[in-house]
């Protein structure tokens, strides 16, 4: 049986300590739950939802961290991914991001994550986002009808069952 993969993207710099617990903990969830999870492969909300989805993985089960990398240096990817994929693709990287995950959950971010959201609605993704967490998840909830609101980690696993079932 094939993982299902969800892919997350967000803020690639700093964090605040929300964002960080939100991230950390909704790879957790994601793992727990047994999918896969793919972000972008580098820091920020990318390395603290990796950082969860490793530790939340459970003994029977090990989904998969995938990170697809902007550039060409796989040893620039953060050290909980599983299988990285340098691209060299710089920012058009985001497309096979929002292409790689059944379903795109967004935590803060900015004009990456925004560009993410956007491809993701697209080409028929589902988004989730958490507008408490600021950034691109608050507009993209406000101004797209299309993506779902959610506020904890657990919310987002079971919206992702209804989605994926």
């Amino acid at each position: 049986m094939r993982t299902r993969l969800i892919a997350v993207v967000g803020n690639g710099g700093d964090l605040t300590a929300e964002q960080a617990q939100l991230a950390e903990s909704l790879g957790a969830a994601l793992a727990d739950a047994g999918y896969g999870v793919v972000c972008g492969g580098l820091g920020g909300v990318m390395e603290a939802v990796a950082r969860g989805a490793v530790a939340g993985r459970g003994a029977a089960r090990h989904p998969p961290v995938v990170g697809i990398l902007p550039n060409y240096l796989p040893e620039q990817g953060n050290d909980y991914l599983d299988v990285v994929l340098p691209t060299g693709l710089g920012h058009a990287r985001n497309a096979l991001v929002a292409a790689a995950g059944e379903v795109v959950i967004c935590v803060g971010g900015a004009a990456g994550a925004l560009s993410e959201v956007a491809l993701a609605r697209k080409i028929g993704r589902p988004v989730l986002a958490f507008p408490a967490s600021g950034g691109t998840a608050d507009l993209a909830a406000k101004a797209l009808p299309s993506v779902i609101a959610v506020g904890t980690p657990e919310e987002a696993v079971a919206r992702i069952r209804e989605l994926l079932a």
